[in-house]
């Protein structure tokens, strides 16, 4: 009987419950409201953008039952069922499922698991249009092109582009899929992350949105943002928070994660077995930081087989028959292609992981086929880590122990997407004061900046040639691991800026 502050889970303090669910306990919300009457039109749709797990939604009545999210927003249309004075009610079941994505959520957080976090964790939000609306768009760029397919049942739009709030294209068109050449293009890219403006409107309906001119390819086992080669240098990004669990605690929180990553010189984040909140990847639009963007992990987890023994060299095993589960399979390939769809327009969005150190993978080689058949212009890496198959556009590697120079020489760019996390624990800023295991615990901030340099110095900097990038391990601390640059409450940041910077500056 708790008042639940949403778009908070449960189990997080900002929600004002703070319970850890038990196995089959339900949550149950309840909101009375009124829409105005010049609000309701044509279709009425819910969003929510963020529920973990499956659910049943009641509107005034009526049932929508056994919805599964799979960790991506879902649109229901409650068009026959909207009123002006509402009831809705939302039951709300999380067992963590192994068939289901969960990510890094555990019953029994520990280790580089963490608390789950269930119910409503992103926003939710009612919208109502009218019957020739624009429902989705998909944006593709070129150098100097736009390309734009909408869905939508209208048969005139009219498309206006305006760069820094000059209009430069106005015009109607009575196709869906419309082809705009830009006069002198002014390209997106981290150094110079410029975003045109743009403007969908059929007779009653307008979308606002933007859009960055940008061409991602690999060539000579590299990575070249429109045809200039880049490399990626950056780090991992888990989107945990010590209030919120999974949702941040203001949208001026995780700016200010953007902005302090970016002002010291790196130009990537991994983000790391979770679909973040959809603000993250406009500010990193916004901004010039790149994204790595892994899909939700699923399947069950064990130390050995899938740590120990692959972090000591065996990390090569055929994947046909792992993780057999067929509903567990079809499960993961459809929420990673929910991933690909709520992302498609974000040009800072340049690489999809699929699997990560094997957790829930299975048959990675048709895996990749099957999101390059249906996403061909997009990059995807189908392991990273080990696990590794034949099939991929990108060998994403893990290195902790070993030195670099023993990654076998490979005909695909290799990018470094974990390594480092040395630790350091911050007392009283931490999630909490005692110890846990880890790679290397350091005594003091002096210590870990000394062997932070080092690490880079001998180990990333001399064979910068041989890698198309590097994710280090990582932003920052999160309940029981002690390995990030700032501390888990953001006020305490390990290392010097200007060592962080001078470093990178080394890896442009």
């Amino acid at each position: 009987n708790n008042k639940i502050i949403v778009p908070y889970p449960v189990e997080s303090y900002l929600s004002n419950v703070n319970k850890h669910l038990n196995k089959d306990e339900f949550i149950v919300y309840r909101k009375s409201f009124t829409l105005d009457k010049s609000f309701i039109k044509d279709k009425t749709f819910i969003h929510l953008l963020g529920i973990d797990q499956e659910f049943t939604l009641i509107i005034n009545g009526y049932v929508y039952d056994d919805i599964i999210s799979l960790n991506n927003p879902i649109k229901l249309d409650i068009t026959e069922h909207i009123q002006t004075h509402n009831e809705l009610v939302i039951i709300v079941l999380d067992n963590i499922e192994d068939f289901l994505p969960k990510g890094k959520q555990s019953k029994n957080p520990k280790s580089f698991f963490y608390t789950p976090f269930s119910g409503i964790y992103y926003p939710i939000f009612i919208e109502s249009v009218n019957s020739d609306y624009i429902e989705d768009i998909i944006i593709n760029t070129t150098l100097n092109k736009l390309v734009l397919n909408i869905k939508s049942k209208s048969n005139t739009f009219n498309i206006c582009i305006k760069k820094n709030n000059e209009i430069i294209y106005n015009q109607t068109h009575t196709s869906n899929d419309i082809s705009i050449d830009i006069p002198n293009p002014i390209l997106w890219s981290p150094s110079n992350p410029f975003l045109y403006n743009l403007e969908i409107s059929t007779s009653s309906d307008k979308v606002s949105s933007y859009f960055g001119l940008r061409k991602i390819t690999l060539q000579n086992n590299k990575f070249y943002l429109n045809n200039d080669k880049i490399f990626i240098n950056g780090l991992l990004y888990q989107g945990y928070y010590p209030e919120g669990i999974s949702t941040p605690s203001s949208y001026e929180t995780i700016e200010n994660d953007i902005k302090l990553i970016k002002e010291l010189g790196y130009n990537t984040l991994r983000m790391h077995v979770k679909l973040e909140i959809p603000y993250f990847y406009y500010l990193c639009d916004k901004y010039g930081i790149l994204v790595i963007q892994d899909f939700i992990s699923s399947g069950k987890y064990n130390f050995i087989s899938q740590t120990a023994l692959p972090t000591i060299g065996f990390n090569i095993r055929n994947d046909k028959k792992m993780n057999k589960d067929k509903k567990q399979r079809e499960y993961f390939v459809k929420c990673g292609e929910k991933t690909v769809e709520s992302l498609i327009n974000h040009p800072s969005v340049i690489l999809y992981n699929i699997f990560n150190e094997g957790w829930g993978q299975f048959d990675a080689d048709n895996v990749y086929e099957h999101f390059k058949n249906c996403f061909p212009n997009i990059l995807f890496s189908s392991v990273s880590g080990w696990f590794k198959q034949s099939k991929t556009d990108v060998e994403l590697s893990h290195l902790y122990f070993n030195k670099l120079k023993k990654i076998r020489k490979l005909k695909k760019p290799v990018l470094l997407s974990e390594f480092g996390a040395l630790c350091y624990k911050v007392q009283n800023h931490s999630y909490s004061n005692k110890k846990v295991i880890a790679y290397k615990y350091h005594k003091d901030n002096f210590e870990l900046e000394k062997n932070f340099t080092k690490l880079y110095n001998e180990n990333i900097i001399p064979y910068k040639d041989k890698l198309s990038g590097c994710i280090y391990t990582q932003a920052y601390d999160i309940e029981t691991e002690d390995n990030g640059l700032f501390s888990y409450d953001r006020k305490i940041q390990k290392i010097d800026s200007k060592t962080i910077i001078s470093i990178n500056n080394k890896l442009k």
